[in-house]
C-alpha cells in the first residue's frame, strides 16, 4: 500500500483497511491486536492504581464480582489481541470489541470517547482482516501468484 500522505490517511487505514491483499488484512488485524494490546495494558494499569496491589489480591481471593469482571475483561483483550496478531481470532475480537464499546460509553468521559473511537476502529478493521484471512480467497495478490 502506497503513502497516501496526511493525518487523514493515517486515520482512514485504521477503520478502512486494505483488505484486498493478504498483507493489507494482516496488517490490519495485528492494527486491532496492537490497539487491544495497550487498551488491556492501561486497563491493568487503571485497576492497580484504583485498588493497589494486596488489595487486588485479596478482593480477588474473595471473588469480588467487580473485579473479577474487571480482571476477565482484560485477559478476554490479551487473549483477543494474541490470536488477532496471528490473523486469527474473529469470535474473541469482536466480543472484546463489543465490550470494549460497551465500557467506553458507560463508563468514559468525553475524552475517553474520542480517542476510544480511534482505538474502536482500529479494531472493527482488524475483526474484518481476520474475517477476511479465514475467508482466504478473492484477494488480489492471489492472481499475480498464478502466474507467476
Amino acid at each position: 500500500m502506497a503513502y497516501q500522505g496526511g493525518i487523514g490517511g493515517t486515520f482512514k487505514n485504521l477503520w478502512s483497511p486494505d483488505l484486498t491483499t493478504r498483507a493489507g488484512a494482516l496488517s490490519a488485524a495485528q492494527t486491532a491486536s496492537t490497539a487491544l494490546t495497550i487498551v488491556a495494558t492501561l486497563s491493568v494499569l487503571r485497576l492497580w492504581f484504583s485498588v493497589g496491589t494486596d488489595n487486588l489480591v485479596r478482593l480477588i481471593g474473595d471473588a469480588n464480582p467487580m473485579i473479577l469482571i474487571a480482571v476477565a475483561h482484560i485477559v478476554l483483550m490479551f487473549v483477543a489481541a494474541a490470536l488477532l496478531r496471528q490473523g486469527r481470532g474473529i469470535i474473541v475480537g469482536i466480543l472484546a470489541t463489543l465490550l470494549y464499546f460497551l465500557s467506553t460509553i458507560l463508563n468514559g468521559t468525553p475524552t475517553s470517547w474520542i480517542v476510544g473511537a480511534v482505538l474502536l476502529g482500529a479494531m472493527v478493521g482488524g475483526v474484518r482482516g481476520a474475517i477476511a484471512l479465514k475467508r482466504g480467497e478473492g484477494f488480489s495478490d492471489d492472481v499475480y501468484e498464478t502466474f507467476a
